[in-house]
Formats: C-alpha cells, structure tokens, sequence
C-alpha cells in the first residue's frame, strides 16, 4: 500500500490547488441538482438565482484552473506534469456544462416533468452529482493513498453507467410524451447536457488513475 506519496512540496501545493478547483466543481453540479428541483416545482425566481451562482462558480473554478496550470508548469521538480494538466482540464470542463446546462435549462419555462417523469430527472441529476463527489473524493484520496484512490475512481465509472441507462429512459419516455417538436428538442438537448457531465468526471476519473499508477510504479 502506497501513503503519502506526495513527499515534494510543490507536488503537495499542486494537489492542494486541486482540490480547490474541485469544491468549485462540485458546488456548481450541486446547484445544478438544486436547480432542477426548481424547474420540476416552478420556482422561477429560485432558478434565475442559481443560474447566476453557477456562472460565478464556473468563473471561479476558471481562475483556480489557469493558477493551477500557472503552478504546474512552472514546477521544477513535479513529475508527471502532463497527466496533472490533463486532469486539470477535464474537470474544469464539467464546472463548464454545468454553466452550459443551467443556461438551457433556464429556457425550459414552458414545460417541467411531473410525476413518475419528475422522479425520474431527480434520480438522474442525483446519480450525476454522485459521479462528481467519487471524482472528488479520488482526487483528495491522492495525496494519502493512490491505491484507495484508484479504487474510488472506480466507482465514477460505475455512477456513470447509471446515468446512461437513466438518459436512455427518460429520452424513451419524452418521444412519447405529447409535447412540441420544439420544446422536446430543447428537453432532449438539456438532458444530454446533463449526462455529458457524467462522462466528463469519467475521464477525469481515468486521469486521476493515470496518475496514481505513475506513483505506484
């Protein structure tokens, strides 16, 4: 078993940075959740106020990302530079679609799940959040035991899955729901959007194995 692998400083800053970067992430996905709480009982107002917290959220994980790559490259002694720069861009791509995605669904006011279908989008976004929480917890495992760090990155990719087969239903149900070709473009497109955030935190959970295995090696 590898503990505490990140003797080096600039190694430990770097982690640090990360897991900075990942608070921001995962406050955005979660407002995001919050967010289509909302849509699901009509709460405008609520919406338009998350709407703006996230687009912070996603500016603020932007500035922490262009620190971080700053603090990456300039380190003279860190190893595996690129695998750590590359991880740094995936996850920050999921504060983007989280931004992405609210602004979607803020155009959704003209129809909102309800009933079974309500349940549905609720069991979705939670399983999404779940995906970003594993990356979370396997990027804060890193500086304290790679192998453990490994294994819960696994676990994003089991999350993943249930996101998919949960897309796969609710876009069956919408083409047999009789709503507007317009407005179950615009559905479709925004769920996507929301199973596109799973799959960003599988790859950068595949980033952070890339990682610990370097170390264990």
């Amino acid at each position: 078993m590898v503990i505490n692998p990140y003797t080096n400083d600039e190694e430990r800053k770097a982690l640090d940075m990360y897991q900075d970067h990942i608070r921001k992430v995962i406050t955005a996905v979660k407002e995001l959740s919050l967010m289509v709480e909302d849509w699901i009982n009509n709460r405008w107002e609520s919406i338009e106020q998350r709407l703006e917290k996230i687009s912070s959220l996603e500016k603020e994980a932007d500035e922490i990302k262009r620190a971080l790559l700053d603090e990456v490259s300039k380190a003279a002694t860190l190893i595996q530079r690129e695998d750590l720069m590359r991880l740094s861009l995936i996850a920050d791509e999921i504060a983007d679609y989280a931004d992405a995605t609210s602004f979607r669904l803020s155009h959704l006011r003209d129809w909102r799940p309800q009933g079974e279908l309500a349940d549905m989008f609720r069991e979705f976004i939670e399983w999404v959040v779940k995906s970003v929480e594993k990356l979370r917890e396997a990027i804060f495992m890193l500086p304290q035991n790679v192998e453990k760090a490994i294994k819960i990155a696994e676990e994003v990719d089991e999350s993943e899955r249930k996101v998919d087969v949960l897309q796969r239903v609710i876009v069956h149900t919408l083409y047999n729901l009789d709503i507007s070709a317009k407005t179950l473009i615009k559905v479709i497109d925004f769920v996507r959007h929301i199973e596109e955030i799973a799959d960003i935190a599988e790859d950068a959970a595949d980033a952070v194995r890339i990682i610990a295995v370097g170390k264990l090696g």
